[in-house]
């Protein structure tokens, strides 16, 4: 049965804050003094901003052929000498929220990183750090060793920092519109120079997740969880984006995903690299590169109220936009196309619980693993905030019946036969919760783990150093043989069990006891 789907504004966040190592801007260096936020940072030229693009139809993706085209792109507007100068700090932020790799779409390549890595190092910088704070629940560090960011990095003399569970610092934002304070890591504010390196991807909440989304994923993962999903995320996290604007901003548009992103996406080559010191224009480029239109982002006239770019006038240099875009499939629309009951009511939004169990939904449908749970469980109903179900009971005997959100009615979420997440809104815990709900905790966890090692060992063996692709390969074998001498032993003691002895041939044994004689003897 089709449920009858409306969307109301969501509720307050109710949830306790939690508490992170933080430490106040008064105890840093006079360059975290907020008297004169980041002086650095150029402000936004009023007549216009400037995007570089380069595209190639070369569809193998070597270190020197993208360090070439990241390097002609970002030469398009002046050259890395004009954005790094020797001696400093580089902190390069790519899109690593969840695990998928760059040929599916859905992450930053860690090639064009690697490349970037290389041409900061070329203009002097005496450290480059790669950071991340990953969605979802699982370490921004492992999920980098997933994809093969962290074998690039080290590859190629970077450090790895997780922003979302590093220190902080207690920063004031004088002129925030949402927030006039947040605890940012410590690292962001320490760098000389920060690269914002999006991936040119759908997303469901806004047409595209790019340069300026990417800031989601530049704060603690605590504070996160209790600030996101929300009406005031935008502006929220421009806010945090005015006292923390990236220098540079290269854009990863080799392989563009289409489709139900942020994790579902499907790879459409694109073959482009984007470069602006406008985090604006590069939104509303990216936009207009996968032939979306830009009023519908949401992002961006945020960050225009502060001052952070331009969204109009554009002047591109290199290849025109118009001969740089593709006609990115936009994704599917509504909740229709869902092979499963899902049922949406007030309270929740698309940014907040609706959009993050929408995102897990999607990526099992993706992968085949949605299809396999109706295999094993039946057709499952997803309940999401305040929203009547008819066929409740009916819908109970078909399969698996999962709650979502505070904001649900009280007869549904408080009903013993279905599994009801709390939450408002639910982010992180959707993905768990909903496997759990289902009924495939395990199988799913089994399944996850087992694929997140294969492509580590892929991205190992590709992207890593030799060192690295020797103990890629190691490991798999040092597991099946640890697996075999257990096998071997388990039929020994079995054979002792059922036998009485060990069925070695009698004849050896006194051979075997003269050798080990004669080795004890020496």
């Amino acid at each position: 049965m089709e449920g009858v789907i409306v969307i109301m504004a969501e509720q307050p966040n109710s949830s306790e804050k939690p508490t992170f190592p933080v430490e106040t801007a008064s105890h840093e260096p006079a360059r975290h003094d907020l008297s004169s936020i980041r002086p650095d940072r150029p402000p936004p030229d009023p007549a216009g901003a400037l995007v570089g693009i380069i595209k190639t139809h070369e569809k193998h993706r070597s270190i020197e052929r993208v360090t070439a085209l990241v390097k002609d792109a970002v030469g398009l507007i002046g050259g890395m000498a004009r954005f790094i100068k020797p001696g400093q700090t580089v902190l390069i932020k790519p899109n690593q929220t969840v695990y998928y790799p760059a040929e599916d779409g859905c992450t930053t390549d860690p090639v064009v990183v690697g490349a970037v890595i290389r041409l900061a190092k070329e203009a002097g910088a005496k450290k480059v750090q790669v950071a991340e704070s990953s969605g979802g629940f699982f370490n921004s560090i492992e999920c980098m060793n997933i994809t093969g960011m962290a074998a690039m990095a080290k590859r190629e003399g970077a450090e790895l920092v997780d922003l979302g569970r590093t220190k902080t610092i207690n920063l004031p934002i004088p002129h925030g519109l949402v927030i006039k304070e947040c605890p940012l890591p410590r690292e962001l504010m320490e760098a000389d120079v920060i690269i914002d390196c999006p991936k040119a991807k759908n997303h469901h909440v806004q047409p595209i997740s790019g340069a300026l989304k990417n800031w989601v994923g530049a704060v603690n993962a605590e504070w996160r969880q209790n600030n996101h999903g929300d009406p005031d995320m935008f502006g929220r996290f421009m806010d945090i984006m005015s006292v923390t604007r990236p220098h540079l901003v290269i854009c990863d548009a080799l392989i563009a995903g289409e489709g139900d992103g942020p994790i579902a996406n499907l790879p459409h080559w694109c073959g482009c690299i984007l470069a602006s010191d406008d985090p604006v224009a590069m939104d509303v480029s990216i936009c207009r590169l996968l032939g979306h239109d830009p009023s519908r982002l949401q992002f961006v006239p945020e960050a225009v109220k502060r001052g952070i770019g331009v969204a109009e006038p554009i002047r591109y240099a290199g290849v025109p936009i118009d001969h740089a875009k593709i006609d990115a499939w936009h994704g599917h629309r509504g909740f229709d196309y869902l092979p499963i009951n899902f049922l949406v009511g007030e309270g929740v939004t698309l940014a907040g619980t609706v959009g993050h169990v929408k995102s897990v939904l999607d990526s099992m449908l993706r992968r085949g693993e949605l299809q396999e749970v109706m295999w094993l469980r039946g057709t499952p109903t997803i309940m999401i905030g305040a929203i009547e179900d008819p066929h409740f009971e009916e819908h109970l005997k078909e399969g698996p019946y999962v709650v979502f959100d505070d904001a649900a009615l009280p007869k549904y979420k408080n009903d013993p036969r279905v599994h009801f997440v709390s939450g408002h809104p639910v982010l992180r815990r959707a993905m768990p919760e909903l496997q759990k709900g289902l009924g495939v905790k395990w199988p799913g966890k089994i399944a996850m783990k087992a694929q997140q090692w294969q492509f580590r060992f892929m991205h190992d063996t590709k992207y890593g150093s030799p060192v690295r692709e020797a103990e890629a390969i190691a490991k798999p074998v040092l597991v099946a043989g640890v697996a075999l001498a257990a096998a071997l032993g388990a039929g020994a003691v079995l054979d002792r069990l059922v036998f009485g002895h060990s069925r070695t041939r009698p004849s050896t044994r006194p051979r075997l006891a003269r050798r080990f004689a004669f080795h004890d003897s020496r």
